[in-house]
């Protein structure tokens, strides 16, 4: 976390430390100041080399990482943007540090970006740190979870008992772990806060369920709700500012 006598290269190269030493506790390849077309990123992570891809010399790109260590100009990010574009990487991430207002503001611009190439997220310190005190786990599966069941979250009749007969891995998306946590519920209505989903899912959500409601609700355009929909749950009482819901149960 942030250090009151660091400057703020200091704090973008402690930073950039943690980053690549996360990065090979993962089984990455570790590369920094690694050359894109119009420039240079301060870390990416490749995957290994025993991965050979014919026709590809080089590790492929999995994730790059800019770290700005203090405020940007729009352009800077605009920037960041284009730099990560070019890696083609499964995933890019502005690391924003520093405080204030002007470094709020800067955020809430990148976040609003929308351009072609991979997903962006913009992280702040704490989500560094976040990342690298996160220990994956892998959900524990119920019997009833052991086939596959049809895609889009249709159940077949039920048994009686409260879970539906056949019904499997109706849902197999990148929040499958949110899923199975819910899945695992006893209570038919339970509180929760969006940084304890995250601890769920392993990552931070991404910025819109931040801003908008349909985030939460809207299951044709969000990955996250439709993972809850499939649960077989639903939000409600949603307190964006708080940033705190509460789940309650479909009717059976």
């Amino acid at each position: 976390m942030t250090r009151p006598e660091e400057t703020a290269s200091e704090r973008g190269r402690r930073v950039i430390e943690i980053l690549c030493a996360h990065g090979t506790r993962l089984g990455f390849e570790v590369a920094r100041e690694y050359p894109v077309q119009g420039g240079r990123l301060d870390v990416v992570w490749l995957a290994p080399q025993g991965l050979a891809i014919p026709g590809f010399e080089r590790p492929l790109p999995a994730v790059g990482f800019e770290v700005e260590s203090s405020w940007r100009t729009r352009k800077h990010i605009k920037g960041d943007y284009l730099n990560l574009a070019d890696l083609s990487a499964g995933l890019g991430v502005i690391v924003l540090l520093g405080d204030g207002e002007e470094v709020e503001a800067t955020r809430r611009f990148a976040e609003t970006l929308d351009r072609p190439g991979p997903r962006i997220l913009i992280w702040s310190e704490q989500d560094v740190h976040r990342l690298t005190t996160h220990a994956p786990q892998t959900p524990t599966l119920a019997p009833d979870d052991a086939n596959p069941a049809p895609s889009g979250g249709q159940h077949a009749a039920g048994d009686g008992t409260g879970t539906p007969q056949g019904e499997t891995n109706a849902h197999a998306g990148k929040y499958r772990a949110l899923w199975a946590w819910l899945r695992n519920q006893t209570a038919d209505r339970f509180s929760s806060t969006f940084a304890e989903i995250e601890e769920i899912i392993g990552m931070p959500l991404p910025p819109s369920s931040r801003r908008h409601p349909a985030h939460w609700h809207g299951f044709e355009g969000s990955a996250v709700a439709r993972a809850i929909h499939d649960a077989g749950w639903t939000v409600r009482d949603l307190d964006i500012p708080h940033e705190r819901l509460t789940f309650v149960r479909l009717s059976r």
